[in-house]
């Protein structure tokens, strides 16, 4: 039986992300997590308390950067291995906690991650900012590496950074969206293409 909080929140993610927000019910949840229906209220009274726990730790705690990247000074190129890496391991360490044997749907477990991130911006109380800080906070993390890689002459000069910046941000997005779709990410695919970006973009 599951009597801690931090196991309970793990299994809620998965039951929010494989069904949503409307059908996950706090007796469903409760099944899920071992419990009583009265033994998940003792941890979170209503079932928006649960989701938002499960939100800010799986998706606003995980997502923030120091706890996604490890960057050390280096050229571009190693600056898009490293973000290549961070983007692996988080995807990794997400798919083994939704990856618990129970694939109702047969989908990729990036895309219950993507429909977790649906429901986020539907169901958790005024996430518009907090989402928008998420995407921003991306930009200028490859704002700043453009920056740097423009100064040490690696890229042409008459580069506009952020149009680069949100070039790069978004060929991973839109390919890390649309290949939960299917398989999930796929990272060499995924370092081809930011390198053959750089490789357009050199000096």
């Amino acid at each position: 039986m599951f009597t801690n909080r931090e196991e309970v929140l793990e299994k809620a993610l998965r039951v929010f992300a494989k069904m949503n927000y409307e059908k996950a019910t706090q007796m469903e949840i409760a099944k899920a997590c071992g419990l009583s229906k009265a033994g998940l209220i003792y941890y979170f009274p209503f079932k928006q308390d649960l989701f938002v726990a499960v939100v800010d730790k799986y998706v606003f705690h995980t997502q923030q950067l120091e706890n996604k990247f490890q960057f050390t000074a280096g050229s571009f190129p190693e600056f898009i291995d490293q973000y290549v890496s961070g983007v692996e391991k988080t995807m990794n360490r997400l798919v083994h906690m939704l990856d618990d044997g129970n694939n109702p749907n047969g989908c990729s477990f990036n895309f219950y991650y993507y429909h977790l991130l649906m429901q986020v911006r539907l169901y958790y109380p005024d996430v518009e900012k907090k989402l928008a800080a998420i995407f921003e906070r991306n930009l200028q993390l490859w704002k700043s590496a453009i920056q740097k890689a423009k100064e040490n002459g690696e890229i042409r000069q008459d580069l506009d950074v952020e149009e680069t910046a949100s070039m790069f941000w978004h060929v991973f997005f839109g390919i890390s969206f649309e290949q939960s779709f299917f398989k999930g990410l796929n990272i060499k695919q995924l370092s081809k293409k930011l390198h053959s970006i750089y490789s357009l973009l050199k000096a």
